[in-house]
C-alpha cells in the first residue's frame, strides 16, 4: 500500500482479486475506487519520490510494461515504457522518470533466454536496458524460487535483489554488472521485501515469520524480532510492513492473528497493537495512528486505530 504525501489517498493491487486494476482509497472520505487500467495479469506498485509512484505491468513474460503515476490522479499514465520481442520504447511525459525507482526485476521472455531480468531505467534521456542475472543459476530451485524484489542502495551505483524462499539477498554493482556478496537474514527461508529508511538509511527485511534491521556499508544484522508464533508446529508468516510519515513507527500485518503491530523504530520493540480481525495482509500507517489495511483472500478493507501497548 502506497501512501500519499499529505496522506490523503492510499493506492495498491493485490493480483489475486485486482489483477489489472488499481484500488484506490480516500482517507477522509473513506471513498473508495478500483479502476481497471491494465489487461495485465497483475500489477506490482513502487513508491516514489514525493507523490510519484511507479507500477510494472505483469503479462504472460512476452511482455512487460512500466509506467509513472501521480497521487493528483492515480489511474492516468503519465509515462511508460514497454518491452516486448523488438526491443524497448517510451511514450509520455519524460520529465517524470526521475521521481520513480530505475531498478525493476520480472520473468520476461527473450529470444536468448526466458528467465527473470533486471530491467534498468536510465531517466534523464530517458532509456532503457534488460539485464540477464547470471548469477540466478541452477543453484536457485527455479521452479520454486523466483527473483521477486529489488532496492537501490542509497547514494551508490548497488542493488539489493531477494530471492522467493530464500534468506540471503545478493547485493549487486551496479558499474561492474558482478554480485559483491550475499547478506544473512534471519534463515526462515522467507520472500524478503527490502526497504531502505530515509532518515537513517537503515536496510529493513522481511523473512517470513521475522522482522529485521541491516546497517549498511558491513551490513550487519542489528535487530531482529520474530513476529509471528508457529501454530500447531507449522510456522505462519507475517504480512506487509510500512513506516508512519516521520518513520518513528513501523506497523507489520499479522494475518495469522488478526492483527497489527507496530515497532518503534529507534528501540525495535512493540509499542502499539491494533485488532482489525480478519486476516490483514498489507498496510499503511496515518500520522495520528489510523491503521487500513487489506485482507489477505478478499482484500477487503480493515481499518482501526493504534492502541498502546503498555507491557512492551
Amino acid at each position: 500500500m502506497i501512501l500519499s504525501q499529505d496522506q490523503s489517498l492510499i493506492v495498491s493491487s493485490l493480483g489475486w482479486t485486482d489483477t489489472g486494476g488499481l484500488w484506490v482509497l480516500e482517507t477522509r472520505s473513506g471513498g473508495l475506487s478500483t479502476p481497471k487500467i491494465s489487461d495485465a495479469k497483475y500489477l506490482s506498485l513502487h513508491q516514489g519520490s514525493g507523490d510519484f509512484f511507479s507500477i510494472i505491468h505483469h503479462y504472460d513474460a512476452d511482455q512487460i510494461l512500466i509506467s509513472v503515476h501521480s497521487f493528483a490522479d492515480p489511474p492516468k499514465v503519465l509515462a511508460r515504457v514497454s518491452f516486448g520481442p523488438s526491443g524497448n520504447s517510451f511514450e509520455g511525459d519524460a520529465s517524470v522518470w526521475p521521481h520513480v525507482p530505475k531498478a525493476y526485476v520480472a520473468y520476461f521472455k527473450r529470444p536468448a533466454l526466458s528467465d527473470f531480468h533486471l530491467f534498468l531505467i536510465e531517466p534523464i534521456r530517458p532509456s532503457a536496458e534488460v539485464v540477464g542475472l547470471d548469477w540466478y543459476d541452477d543453484s536457485y530451485d527455479k521452479g520454486y524460487q523466483g527473483v521477486i524484489g529489488v532496492v537501490e542502495v542509497p547514494d551508490e551505483d548497488n542493488l539489493v535483489i531477494s530471492v522467493q524462499r530464500d534468506s540471503h539477498p545478493v547485493l549487486y554493482d551496479l558499474d561492474q554488472r558482478r554480485v559483491i556478496s550475499k547478506l544473512s537474514l534471519a534463515d526462515r527461508s522467507g520472500n524478503p521485501t527490502l526497504r531502505f529508511t530515509r532518515q537513517s538509511r537503515e536496510l529493513w527485511a522481511d523473512d517470513y515469520d521475522t522482522l529485521l534491521r541491516l546497517s549498511p556499508p558491513d551490513w550487519k544484522v542489528r535487530d531482529t524480532m520474530l513476529l509471528q508464533d508457529a501454530s500447531a508446529g507449522c510456522r505462519q508468516f507475517i504480512g506487509a510492513y510500512s513506516f508512519n510519515q516521520d518513520e518513528s513507527l513501523c506497523a507489520v500485518a499479522r494475518p495469522f492473528s488478526g492483527d497489527v503491530v507496530a515497532l518503534n523504530t529507534s528501540k525495535f520493540r512493540i509499542t502499539h497493537t491494533c485488532n482489525l480481525g480478519q486476516q490483514p495482509l498489507l498496510v499503511s500507517l496515518l500520522s495520528d495512528g489510523t491503521v487500513y489495511a487489506r485482507d489477505w483472500k478478499t482484500g477487503r478493507l480493515l481499518k482501526g486505530t493504534l492502541k498502546k501497548k503498555w507491557i512492551t
